[in-house]
């Protein structure tokens, strides 16, 4: 049976906009899941934008999101250097 879009509370269907299924799924990780993804601190995070190893990607007018394709490059090149 086909799912239907549930009516929000103004009587409208909900939108279609689903999260990501899986984190790998993200286009963007918010700071503190950039830290806990990395295993730094918030600190080392704003230094790694600044030495241009992240890309951060302001959301709002208060928040900001790391893109997933630097975050996944940065742990790549650590990856080939440790190795």
């Amino acid at each position: 049976m086909k799912e239907q879009a549930l009516p929000n509370i103004f009587g409208y269907p909900a939108t279609q906009h689903q999260p990501p299924k899986h984190a790998s799924d993200a286009l963007l990780y918010r700071i503190h899941t950039a830290e806990a993804k990395l295993g730094v601190s918030r600190s080392t995070i704003y230094r790694l934008v600044n030495d241009g190893e992240l890309v951060l990607i302001k959301i709002g007018k208060c928040s900001s999101g790391i893109t997933a394709s630097s975050l996944h490059a940065l742990i790549e090149r650590n990856k080939a250097v440790a190795g």
